[in-house]
């Protein structure tokens, strides 16, 4: 196969400097990943400012990943047909207007429609970033554009409990949880001022195809199926409905695989390449990112419920907690962009061993520490933590993508953004069970929290060993569903 890094680099080319397009692309990245997190610290502001029941503060966080993770491979072939920067900036300029629309808005119902709306938004503009670094990069620069991508994306998503805190804490003229949506709109505004740093591109004869309405409505329908459950659940719990949506699930995916298969008989566009699927590392990539961001979700939503529900620290506690974890992914990250090329996925390898270490050093301090008296004992492990996971996502990126043709990039870059966020909601959801669960079965011990999160520590560390397990099949080692990997490193 002949991969995008034998191309004519268009960024490379287009462009002064790509690195200045680039930092553009990254101040997106981080508005999109900050609004992942930031809404769950002022969830309570939010909840009394506006008078919502705790079904509707679920939803207004629920929202924003149900859209994001719906619309991110469509609109990751729409970057393809009509223009990447072009799609990106219709992204950025919904997410700008949302933003504003959700500083204003009084009732839970409307907040919830906007946050929907920004996460459709994002859909539209974060399958673009990768699209781009993708085709305009050559081999050795797009580790380090990967890296610096990583790095802003695991910032953004550790740092958000911080910031959320600190805004809400300050208060500043009196605007609360309303200041966590305006910040997009000055930061987002210099971004689309600059966006003409970004050189346009888009898929080798995309004026000969058009968008398969089709393939986007059954798609659609079966990544509801999947990723509605979990979010029905957080108000109803696990009934009928969502049993069903689950059990649709397979059938829809059967009927959108015919179909892409079908228009690709017919000689038309489909909306995900299938010839992705033939494409071993590929699906390897996508299979590490669903297990990896998985275990960072049970991360992140363990911590703060072991300090704020369990030991009642204040949220600004929590989320300052987040900052050794913060620093070291950030740092770690840009460094390993540099040596992806050269040492592929034996990175993962070490980046996993250094996270099993830290979790054990979180449960010894959990449990030989007082940690209600002082949560920063806490932070050896947090800081070792972060420079485990800066090892892996950049490997990921680099090694999933590497060997995708141009017209197969934007469905790659929108496939593998899903698996994030499928990766997201299973982890949400499996860390939520064992934390609770755990939690109530020991109620009245004096241990309970304590018990909890080291059980979910537990959950971290075996998606971190399936994660180490299946680190070859990045490196030519091994067959993913009986495809042969291609050696990628």
């Amino acid at each position: 196969m002949v991969s995008v890094a034998a191309k004519a680099s268009t960024l490379g080319k287009s462009a002064r400097n790509p690195w200045l397009g680039l930092a553009v692309l990254l101040s997106a990245v981080f508005m999109t990943i900050l609004d992942v997190f930031i809404v769950v610290v002022a969830a309570p502001a939010i909840r009394a400012d506006v008078g919502a029941s705790m079904a509707q503060i679920q939803w207004v966080v629920a929202a924003y990943n149900l859209a994001f993770g719906a619309l991110l491979i469509t609109g990751g072939r729409l970057g393809d047909l009509y223009g990447r920067r072009r799609v990106f900036c219709v992204g950025l300029t919904l997410f700008v207007a949302a933003s504003l629309a959700a500083s204003m808005a009084g009732t839970a119902e409307a907040l919830i429609a906007l946050r929907a709306l920004l996460g459709a938004a994002a859909g539209l503009l974060v399958p673009q970033i990768f699209s781009i670094i993708q085709v305009g990069f050559d081999d050795a620069a797009r580790g380090k554009a990967f890296g610096a991508y990583a790095s802003v994306a695991g910032f953004a998503a550790t740092i958000a409990q911080v910031l959320g805190g600190l805004l809400i804490a300050g208060d500043l003229f009196g605007l609360g949880w309303r200041l966590i949506f305006l910040i997009n709109v000055p930061v987002g505004a210099l971004a689309l001022a600059a966006a003409a740093l970004i050189p346009e591109s888009r898929a080798p004869h995309a004026e000969r195809h058009s968008l398969d309405l089709v393939g986007v409505g059954l798609l659609l329908l079966a990544v509801l199926a999947l990723m509605l459950p979990p979010s029905i659940s957080l108000e109803r719990g696990w009934g009928a409905e969502s049993l069903l949506l689950l059990a649709g699930f397979p059938a829809l995916g059967w009927l959108f695989v015919r179909w892409q298969r079908r228009q690709v008989a017919r000689a038309r566009s489909p909306l995900i390449e299938p010839s992705l699927f033939r494409n071993g590392t590929f699906v390897a990539g996508n299979l590490l990112a669903l297990i990896f961001y998985a275990n960072n979700a049970a991360l992140f939503l363990a911590l703060p419920m072991f300090l704020q529900d369990g030991l009642n620290h204040t949220a600004l506690t929590s989320g300052l907690l987040f900052a050794p974890l913060a620093l070291s992914f950030s740092v770690t990250s840009a460094w390993v962009g540099r040596l992806v090329p050269r040492y592929g996925h034996r990175l993962v390898v070490i980046g996993s061993v250094l996270l099993l270490a830290s979790y054990g050093l979180l449960a010894l301090a959990a449990w030989l520490t007082d940690v209600a008296a002082n949560a920063w004992t806490l932070a050896p492990g947090l800081l070792l933590a972060g420079i485990g996971m800066g090892f892996v996502p950049t490997t990921i990126n680099y090694l999933g993508l590497r060997h995708v043709q141009a017209r197969e990039v934007g469905s790659a870059s929108g496939v593998l953004n899903t698996s994030f966020e499928l990766g997201y909601g299973i982890g949400t959801l499996l860390v939520g069970a064992v934390f609770f669960s755990v939690q109530r079965a020991v109620a009245g011990w004096g241990t309970s929290s304590v018990s909890a999160f080291t059980a979910s520590l537990v959950l971290t560390a075996v998606l971190i060993l399936l994660v180490l397990a299946f680190a070859r099949l990045l490196g030519g080692e091994g067959r993913v569903g009986g495809l042969k990997v291609r050696e990628s490193s």
